[in-house]
C-alpha cells in the first residue's frame, strides 16, 4: 500500500521524519522546494519484504542438500521446490487451457478443467508462512533419513542465528 501527498514545502512538518533524520530531511525539502516552485510530493509505502535473509538462505540451503542427498522423492529440484511452497502458502494463479487459449486465473473458481498451478514468490510469503516452510524442508527430509555434514552445518548455524 502507498500513500502520497504534494503539499508546500513551508506547510511540511517534520512529525513523520525520524528525529535523527530531520536536519538532513530539512536539506533536501528545501532543494526539492526551490527546484518545484515551493511545493515537494511526500511517498510512503508498507515495507514489502516480511521475512529475512537469513530465511532465504536457510531454505535454499536445506533444499539444495534434501536434493544432492538423493532421498527425495520429488521429480526435479524445481517440483520439490514449488510443491512445498505450494503447500505451505498455496497458489498465486492458475494457468488452463480454455478453447486453445492459455488462460490465468487468480481463483481455483475460475479455471475449466485441468489446470497448473503456478506457486507464490517466497518474497510474498509472510514470517509465519516462511517459518513453515523451513519446518516442512527439515521434516520431510528427516523423515527420508537426510544425514549429512553439510545438513548438520545448516541446522546448526540456523540455531546459532536464532540465539543471537
Amino acid at each position: 500500500m502507498t500513500v502520497s501527498w504534494t503539499t508546500k514545502v513551508e506547510e511540511l512538518g517534520l512529525a513523520i521524519v525520524p528525529f535523527d533524520q530531520r536536519t538532513k530531511a530539512k536539506e533536501l525539502f528545501a532543494e526539492a522546494g526551490k527546484k518545484r516552485n515551493g511545493y515537494v510530493t511526500i511517498k510512503m509505502t508498507l515495507p514489502t519484504r516480511w521475512g529475512t535473509d537469513q530465511q532465504n538462505r536457510a531454505f535454499h540451503a536445506l533444499l539444495g542438500e534434501f536434493w544432492k542427498s538423493g532421498l527425495s522423492s520429488y521429480e526435479s529440484y524445481d517440483d520439490m521446490k514449488d510443491t512445498i511452497k505450494l503447500r505451505i502458502a498455496g497458489a498465486d494463479e492458475y494457468i488452463f487451457i480454455d478453447n486453445g487459449k492459455v488462460r490465468h486465473a487468480k481463483s481455483l473458481d475460475e479455471v475449466k478443467g485441468r489446470y497448473a498451478e503456478v506457486p507464490k514468490s517466497w518474497a510474498d510469503f509472510t514470517l509465519e508462512q516462511r517459518r513453515d516452510a523451513i519446518d516442512e524442508v527439515i521434516r520431510e527430509a528427516t523423515m527420508a533419513g537426510v544425514n549429512s555434514r553439510k545438513w548438520d552445518e545448516i541446522i546448526t548455524g540456523m540455531q546459532e542465528e536464532m540465539l543471537d
